[in-house]
């Protein structure tokens, strides 16, 4: 009876220690794994603008870099360019968002829901509308030093990721000197096929030899504020921000421009 008992226990005791050994490791040695980040680059002057296309997103690929920043108290404001009405939720979407920026204690992020710009699963956007709305923030908030966003491929290839790329690009192209002169830096999120980004060791591998990365030790915080997201909270998001590689680490490439 006892050896049944410690069969059954076994792998229990193995789930407990995998969820709560990296929590009490990442409160212990934090710092070992601030290996490479932006601020040790002198990047991050001013705020951070991070450029998202869904409710959610911020919280599905960027978690890291969100706690990582937010530890070190560097303001961060998040544009989300649509409210994710694909399923016709878009408005209990917005309140979600507003509840997870809360409570992160981001005040200055902004969801839009403009017909041009609408969850769709198979369009890309207009890149000149996408910029006419980083436009618009920019001037509503000239503090902002550094922005983030999806690279070419947007992560999961979603055309309204890669169309933040795509109008960023395209305000680039035509506010070069001008960003130059606020001498803002702009940063891509690498993109990694779903083999490598569901091997979590690889991504992980792959940031350390990045200059701009960022690190977690845990599924816990993505986990806790994607719970918030009540209307996402399905079984496969559940499973994305357990065994996803950005639950974990974040890596990001510098647009030269």
């Amino acid at each position: 009876m006892k050896k049944k008992h410690a069969y059954y226990m076994m792998p229990i005791t193995i789930i407990a220690i995998a969820i709560i050994f990296p929590y009490l490791a990442e409160k212990k040695f934090k710092s070992m794994f601030e290996i490479k980040d932006f601020e040790k680059e002198r990047h991050l002057i001013g705020s951070v603008l991070i450029i998202i296309a869904h409710p959610d997103d911020e919280i599905m690929f960027y978690t890291p870099t969100l706690k990582n920043l937010i530890s070190k108290n560097i303001k961060i404001k998040i544009l989300c360019l649509s409210n994710g009405n694909y399923d016709g939720l878009g408005k209990l979407r917005e309140e979600e968002f507003k509840n997870v920026s809360n409570e992160l204690k981001l005040n200055d992020n902004k969801i839009l829901n403009i017909p041009e710009l609408q969850d769709n699963i198979t369009q890309k956007w207009d890149p000149s509308i996408v910029s006419k709305q980083i436009e618009n923030f920019l001037h509503d908030n000239n503090d902002i030093k550094t922005i983030l966003t999806f690279d070419q491929n947007g992560v999961t290839k979603h055309p309204n990721h890669i169309s933040c790329y795509n109008g960023l690009m395209y305000y680039i192209q035509k506010n070069t000197e001008e960003l130059r002169n606020k001498g803002i830096k702009i940063f891509t999120l690498d993109s990694y096929n779903f083999l490598i980004q569901y091997t979590i060791q690889i991504p992980g591998l792959l940031a350390l030899v990045k200059s701009y990365s960022y690190f977690s030790l845990t599924f816990l915080t993505s986990y806790n504020l994607m719970s918030l997201y009540k209307t996402q909270f399905n079984l496969l998001r559940r499973a994305h921000v357990v065994l996803s590689g950005y639950s974990y680490f974040n890596s990001f490439s510098k647009i030269e421009y």
